[in-house]
């Protein structure tokens, strides 16, 4: 009995033994769970931030697409256009590195293609003097200050332009697109594609020929929206794209016209132990007005056929008591009586009384008028801005009635000037449209003769 109780025991013990080991056996060698790997992190209070930082209820999906989207990786080095341009060679470093064109590789290898050509081509002049071109028309200060500007350096400007007002607006999946728009939009200027389409006068058409032979450019989805956007940026585009690129060229046409006449000053200071004379106040208004002139040409940018259409249509009075004042308006008129200008005069007293006045010399103190008082719609107003001619007509119709200086008898009440024969006393008699004033509103005619 003894031997048969040990030997139930042992057993006993035994199994125990096993069951233990088979119960460790099966709690640590379960396979651990598969672990969850997260590559960003937001908290709650964060992401309710994004709505309010922005001001809204909603948020935009490419703000959060970053949370989980795997990011690609970036064009090794060894790929990139070998450029020389140590600008055009940093911008394609940063258009690698951009999110937004990560999940746009045919516009990012386009817009390399665009540069390489820049590169090769663009250190030419941003500016083309050619008949019937929008360019053509400028003043020619417009050429000598915006000429100083390379097309390479151009392109470059407007394509940072289009970053800034896009990522501003938080259109971000328009950039890409718009960047080759940005790129592209002036290379009917370049020396290789000065063919029949530029000779007619439209680079901005021209363009079209060296874009399509850009490897990846005609397989584009935009590629007829972008071409669209380019052949308009000197007109009335369409769309957020097209709208988009005449901005970004306007502002980089801006900066450009700052930078070179900061250039000018610096390039006319002179030395401290020099005597001459400083430049007197005359000079600094012609300067002035130079360079108000260039500021028309970049925003008057509208089509031929517009400018037509809307010179059959008769001007409107128009609200101008918010900047114009008549005393200063013909203080400013007085200091251009009997003077030479570029070698002609702009404004003359004759002996009947009268004081003729270019409508030019209007426009300008006009201008300069509403630019210190800050309105500057009518400020940076072009040369051949239509609605310039309401503007002069409601200067002239409230000098005509509130200060009777017009001389009403020469022109009719509803014009602003008239076509005049002006007979000198030496060469030939000359016609053009002048507005009359009597000469009693800015002194004797002898002190300004």
């Amino acid at each position: 009995m003894l031997a048969s109780s040990i030997l139930v025991i042992c057993l006993f013990g035994v199994a125990f033994v096993l069951a233990l080991v088979a119960a460790t056996v099966l709690f640590f060698g379960r396979e651990k769970p598969q672990e969850f790997v997260v590559i960003n992190q937001i908290t709650l209070e964060e992401l309710s931030g994004l709505g309010e930082k922005e001001k809204r209820g909603t948020i935009d999906i490419e703000q959060l697409v970053p949370l989980w989207r795997d990011k690609k990786k970036i064009t090794p080095a060894e790929e990139l256009p070998k450029l020389q341009n140590k600008r055009a060679t940093e911008f394609m470093e940063r258009i690698c590195e951009w999110s937004f064109f990560n999940k746009f590789p045919e516009q990012k290898a386009v817009c390399g293609q665009i540069l390489k050509l820049l590169d090769r081509e663009g250190e030419c002049s941003s500016v083309v003097n050619i008949q019937n071109d929008v360019e053509g028309s400028w003043d020619e200060n417009t050429f000598q200050l915006l000429g100083r500007t390379t097309l390479l350096d151009h392109s470059l400007n407007v394509a940072e332009q289009v970053v800034q007002l896009l990522s501003d607006a938080n259109d971000w999946h328009v950039i890409p697109d718009t960047m080759v728009a940005a790129l592209g939009h002036d290379l009917g200027k370049l020396e290789s594609a000065r063919g029949y389409l530029y000779s007619t006068g439209e680079h901005a058409v021209a363009a079209g020929r060296p874009l399509g032979g850009i490897a990846g450019f005609n397989e584009l989805r935009r590629k007829d929206e972008i071409l669209q956007a380019i052949k308009l940026h000197h007109k009335r585009p369409q769309g957020l794209l097209g709208k988009t690129l005449k901005q970004a060229d306007q502002k980089a046409r801006q900066m450009e016209l700052e930078e070179a006449a900061l250039k000018i000053d610096t390039e006319e200071d002179v030395d401290p132990s020099d005597e001459s004379p400083a430049p007197d106040r005359k000079q600094q208004e012609v300067k002035s007005a130079a360079i108000r002139r260039v500021q028309q040409d970049i925003y008057d940018q509208s089509g031929g056929a517009d400018r037509e259409k809307r010179k059959t249509e008769k001007p409107e009075l128009v609200d101008i008591s918010g900047w114009f004042d008549a005393a200063d308006f013909l203080d400013e008129l007085k200091t251009f009586i009997n003077k030479m200008f570029d070698r002609r005069f702009l404004a003359f007293s004759m002996a009947d009384g009268h004081v003729y006045f270019q409508v030019k010399v209007l426009e300008d103190v006009a201008r300069k008028m509403a630019e210190r008082a800050g309105n500057m719609e009518i400020a940076t107003m072009g040369q051949r801005d239509e609605s310039m001619r309401s503007v002069l007509l409601s200067i002239v119709n409230h000098l005509r009635a509130d200060h009777d200086v017009i001389a009403r008898g020469l022109i009719k009440d509803n014009y602003f000037g008239g076509y005049f024969n002006v007979t000198r006393k030496i060469g030939k008699p000359m016609k053009g449209y002048y507005t009359p004033f009597h000469a009693e509103a800015f002194g004797s005619i002898a002190e300004m003769e």
